[in-house]
């Protein structure tokens, strides 16, 4: 990301914020923030709650890559690989479960999902080459985390 789009993306969250403020006031702003901040992260010992992440998450991806269910899990095919890297990344970053345990949960090795983890990283730091996969992935990550904010 470039320099002035940061500086244009932190002011435009500036300008957010400070409406925020005008409207609900500064003490129910941070009681705002705090909430959610707690309901969109699920700890490793609320495994009940992530097993039903898990589910929801592939479920999605398999819509938003519009791919075929019987395949997402054993499928070499570009998209269905895009489609689990997602995953992978998005369930590390929301429930802080390992790299084993979601691979237990994908049928695959915890090397399998630290590769998806890391290509993941690498492709939206660099959105402009990978629009369609970055697309995607906002997508997924935003109704995951209205998803999280539900069951929280």
């Amino acid at each position: 990301m470039s320099e002035t789009t940061i500086s244009n993306d932190y002011s435009h969250l500036q300008s957010s914020l400070d409406k925020v403020i005008g409207k609900i006031g500064l003490h129910r702003a941070i009681c705002l923030l705090d909430s959610f901040i707690c309901n969109t992260t699920v700890t490793q010992n609320e495994q009940e709650k992530i097993k039903m992440i898990t589910q929801y998450l592939a479920n999605l991806a398999i819509r938003v890559f519009e791919l075929d269910a019987e395949l997402f899990y054993i499928s070499n095919v570009r998209s269905y690989r895009d489609a689990r890297m997602c995953c992978y990344h998005l369930l590390r970053k929301y429930t802080d479960d390992t790299f084993s345990k979601i691979g237990l949960s994908f049928q695959c090795s915890e090397r399998i999902v630290m590769y998806g983890y890391s290509i993941s990283e690498e492709r939206l730091s660099m959105p402009k080459g990978n629009t369609r996969f970055v697309s995607n992935y906002t997508l997924l990550e935003s109704k995951l985390i209205d998803f999280i904010g539900k069951i929280n």
